[in-house]
């Protein structure tokens, strides 16, 4: 557990996601468990590059909400351990429709799993199960500048994230978790390792439009092209329904520093390559940067 200086700056810093998780657990009557797992997600997607998230989901009626929460909670289906590859039918369900300008669906938490797990376990254990009690929000008393009165309550864990549905879809999830934590005792452990590993600062994802894929050679031959020598290489998404083409991918550079020539001042990269779509955005772990500008504001 952080001090308290460092969690009275957690907690105004989150001061947004504070409020959506009261709003939905307390105004919309949502499983508190559920809604830190959800919103554990969203951070999570902020954090590879979808800004401002929490935010224009808070801006929206709570039907449209609810509909990003559910959504959510199936997403989460797809970057547990071991998990099997959405179905024939799910495969290209589109999700969180209005919130972004390029595709997402099923496939790309999928594909992105055992990132996207990593990054979720840690942004749980660092992050939500400090901000989010059993029944509302930690708050904090302005007066004094410290955490109030409101704990996390006995026996909450990050096992516990994920919450009960009727389906109980993530029980693989939560039984990974526990035993994740007793791996933390090994310093080479990953799943809580702060930060980013050298490969993480010189990946972007990307992702193309649905029906008009790129070959890694396209991407390679692109980004060289353009830069010079930058590409150590270039994964593409490897589909197992058939006739379902490749929507996903992973860039690696050489060096961190061609990124921000790619993205040349913007938080993302649109592209179009040999007349097809191409995204491009950096995973930018968020809670290092919100501590520091946290400080600023106590």
């Amino acid at each position: 557990m952080p001090g308290i200086g460092t969690l009275v700056d957690l907690l105004l810093f989150y001061t947004l996601e504070r409020v959506l998780f009261n709003r939905m657990v307390i105004s919309m009557g949502k499983n508190s468990q559920q809604v830190k797992s959800a919103m554990t997600l969203w951070l999570m997607l902020e954090e590879i590059g979808y800004h401002d998230l929490i935010r224009i989901i808070h801006s929206y009626d709570d039907d449209t909400i609810d509909a990003f929460f559910e959504e959510a909670l199936q997403c989460l289906q797809f970057i547990q351990p071991n998990v099997s590859s959405p179905s024939d039918e799910s495969y290209d369900t589109p999700v969180f429709l209005g919130l972004f300008d390029e595709p997402m669906n099923y496939r790309f938490f999928y594909y992105n799993r055992e990132f996207m797990y990593k990054r979720y376990v840690h942004i749980m254990d660092t992050v939500c199960d400090k901000i989010f009690g059993e029944n509302a929000a930690i708050e904090v008393d302005e007066s004094g500048l410290k955490p109030a009165a409101r704990p996390l309550g006995e026996g909450s864990t990050t096992s516990q994230v994920i919450g009960e549905s009727n389906s109980n879809p993530s029980l693989e999830l939560n039984q990974y978790i526990e035993s994740t934590k007793v791996s933390n005792l090994n310093p080479g452990a990953n799943e809580f390792r702060p930060g980013q590993t050298p490969e993480d600062t010189r990946t972007m994802f990307i992702t193309f439009s649905k029906g008009h894929p790129l070959s890694g050679e396209e991407i390679f031959h692109f980004f060289t092209s353009n830069w010079g020598e930058v590409v150590q290489d270039v994964v593409i998404e490897h589909t197992s329904h058939p006739g379902q083409e490749p929507q996903f991918g992973r860039i690696v550079f050489t060096t961190s520093l061609v990124i921000p020539m790619v993205l040349n001042g913007q938080s993302k990269a649109k592209f179009l390559v040999n007349r097809k779509h191409l995204w491009a955005r950096i995973y930018v772990p968020r809670y290092r940067g919100r501590r520091k500008l946290a400080s600023k504001k106590v």
